[in-house]
């Protein structure tokens, strides 16, 4: 199996101004398809009879750190029965308070992205890597910085910015960094421990 196209999205920030809000947790969160007769269509009508069961518009954006604890619970139970699996890197930024990444956050998180995708197992192909607009806002230059230094246009190829609202994809992938991140963040596992059934990697950082 090879990847031709994974999902990107975070939990947490970049930032050590631990003092003014900034997490002391930086969870990121890729997502590949394992079953391409399934694809993302099927995924999409997956979650759309979600939507339908709890009578949510067809519009409802699925977000971690808003979404009830019922819609939660629907939500990862139909996770386990999709096609996909996932690799995350959790950085613990207090441990990094004397490194020089506490003066350049976005040298961090394009530590952290490069050390998720450097883990080829499944390989890459050409793989085309979607992020949440929001996130390219922020790191577009650093993701281009990642992929010309440090890995061949063999494994990712391009870079396509999508709003999440409109891409189930990057909305599942918050789901997964938004359980992971409130297991290390608040010492709670009761989401991480369905959703790990579907990991590939955990690393942490």
């Amino acid at each position: 199996m090879t990847i031709e196209k994974l999902w990107l999205d975070e939990s947490g920030d970049a930032g050590f101004k631990f003092n003014s809000g900034s997490s002391q947790f930086l969870v990121i969160v890729t997502l590949y398809i394992t079953n391409a007769t399934i694809g993302e269509n099927g995924i999409l009508t997956k979650i759309n009879e979600i939507k339908s069961r709890l009578r949510l518009p067809q519009t409802y954006e699925f977000k971690f750190s808003r979404c009830r604890d019922k819609f939660k619970k629907e939500f990862f139970t139909t996770f386990l029965t999709l096609p996909l699996q996932y690799k995350a890197i959790v950085v613990d930024k207090k441990k990094l308070k004397i490194s020089p990444f506490s003066s350049n956050p976005h040298q961090l998180y394009c530590e952290a992205v490069r050390r998720l995708l450097y883990d080829n197992n499944p390989p890459l192909k050409k793989a085309i890597l979607v992020i949440d607009e929001a996130t390219a806002k922020i790191h577009y230059k650093e993701f281009n910085m990642v992929l010309k230094k440090y890995l061949s246009k063999k494994a990712v190829g391009k870079i396509r910015q999508y709003r999440s609202q409109s891409n189930i994809l990057i909305q599942i992938a918050d789901m997964i960094a938004g359980s992971i991140y409130r297991k290390f963040e608040r010492k709670d596992d009761s989401y991480y421990k369905i959703a790990r059934s579907k990991e590939k990697i955990l690393i942490e950082f």
